[in-house]
C-alpha cells in the first residue's frame, strides 16, 4: 500500500481527505494516509482534523513508496507546483469519488480530483490536475489541464474549456461555447458566448469585469 501525502491543507485538502476517509470506510483502505504538505503557517489551526501537516511542499523529497494527491484549487498554484514536484521525482495519484457518476467513453487525466456528486454523460475529456467539485457535464465537453470547476456548475454539450480556468460555483456554459486559457468565470454566471484567454467574466449573461 502506497503512502499518501495530500498537497495543500486548506479547505479543498480537508474536503478531499474527508472523501478519502469515506471511501476507505466503505471499500477498505487504498492508501496509507500520512498527512498534508503545506507551505502556509499553521493551516489547520482551529480546525478539527485527524491528520496533521507533516512537512512543507518546498522541502518535500519523495521516498520510493510515496504518492501525492493535488488538493489545491487554485489553477495558478497547481500549474506552478506540479512541475516543481515532478522534477524531484514525485508521483501523483488521481482520486475519483465512488459517489461520482462517470458515464462512459470519458477520459480523465493524471492527478485529477473528482468529488462525489459529479455527473458525466459521454465522450468527455478531462485534462491533468483538474479539480471537479459536484458539477455536471454534457456530451463531448473538453476541459484543459489545471482547471477547477466549482460546485453546481453546468457545462453543456461541446463546451471547450482551456487550461488553468477557474469556474465559480453555479456557473453555466451554453453549448458550443469556448472558454480560453486562464479565464475566470464568476459565481453564478451564465456564459453564452466565447470567453477570451485571461478574461474575467461575471453575470447573466456573463460580461467582462475589470478586476
Amino acid at each position: 500500500m502506497k503512502d499518501l501525502y495530500l498537497v495543500g491543507a486548506g479547505g479543498c485538502g480537508r474536503e478531499v481527505l474527508n472523501m478519502i476517509l469515506d471511501m476507505h470506510a466503505e471499500q477498505g483502505p487504498k492508501w496509507n494516509i500520512k498527512g498534508f504538505l503545506d507551505d502556509t503557517e499553521d493551516p489547520l489551526k482551529g480546525k478539527a482534523c485527524d491528520y496533521p501537516v507533516v512537512g512543507t511542499i518546498r522541502d518535500y523529497a519523495p521516498a520510493p513508496n510515496d504518492v501525492l494527491l493535488m488538493c489545491i484549487a487554485s489553477p495558478q498554484a497547481k500549474r506552478k507546483l506540479v512541475p516543481m514536484l515532478k522534477a524531484r521525482g514525485a508521483v501523483f495519484e488521481s482520486f475519483v469519488s465512488p459517489w461520482a457518476y462517470m458515464g462512459r467513453y470519458n477520459q480523465i487525466g493524471e492527478g485529477a480530483v473528482v468529488y462525489g456528486g459529479v455527473t458525466m454523460s459521454v465522450n468527455i475529456t478531462i485534462g491533468s490536475f483538474v479539480t471537479l467539485l459536484p458539477c455536471g457535464f454534457g456530451h463531448d465537453v473538453v476541459v484543459g489541464d489545471y482547471c477547477t470547476i466549482s460546485g453546481n456548475c453546468g457545462l453543456l454539450g461541446y463546451v471547450k474549456v482551456g487550461s488553468g480556468v477557474f469556474m465559480g460555483d453555479s456557473a453555466r456554459v451554453a453549448p458550443h461555447v469556448e472558454v480560453g486559457d486562464d479565464a475566470y468565470v464568476g459565481i453564478g454566471s451564465v456564459v453564452v458566448k466565447d470567453v477570451r484567454a485571461g478574461e474575467k467574466v461575471f453575470g447573466n449573461p456573463a460580461r467582462e469585469i475589470g478586476i
